[in-house]
């Protein structure tokens, strides 16, 4: 007897979810996910990382776009063989999509996109004009 992992439950193989897994897995089209973000502020500017493990580099698209920053791509589904028998399939395929609004103090000037080991780092740096600076204070005599 087989055993499939389901709901974290272990169960004995049924033929019925068996098919019904199949049957959902063809029938279903391509999900549309978001990515998942970390967004953080430091005194020189914006940093938005996205979880994009599997996604192939040159399917990433970064852009600004009506004030928002908008981060596309797209993981294919693999070609397995036609002899090859689907048992579980969770990970998500087909297009990804997440923007966020552009903060008021971003500069559009200097955007720049890492992809490295998975993760997609988009830095926007503050505006010069929306940082903090110090002030002289003179001494009259």
């Amino acid at each position: 007897m087989e055993v499939l992992m389901t709901n974290g439950c272990l169960t004995p193989n049924d033929s019925l979810l068996r098919r019904w897994n199949v049957l959902w897995n063809e029938l279903e089209p391509a999900r549309n996910a978001a990515p998942a973000a970390d967004v953080v502020e430091d005194a020189d500017g914006y940093h938005f990382y996205f979880e994009m493990a599997g996604i192939a580099s040159e399917s990433v698209d970064v852009r600004v776009e009506d004030g928002n920053l908008v981060v596309e791509a797209e993981r294919k589904r693999p070609e397995w063989s036609k002899d090859a028998e689907v048992h579980l399939s969770e990970r998500a395929y087909g297009t990804m999509r997440r923007a966020f609004t552009m903060p008021d103090d971003a500069g559009h000037d200097g955007i720049k996109a890492a992809y490295k080991d998975g993760v997609l780092e988009v830095t926007a740096p503050k505006r010069p004009e929306s940082k903090p600076f110090k002030i002289k204070v003179e001494v009259d005599n």
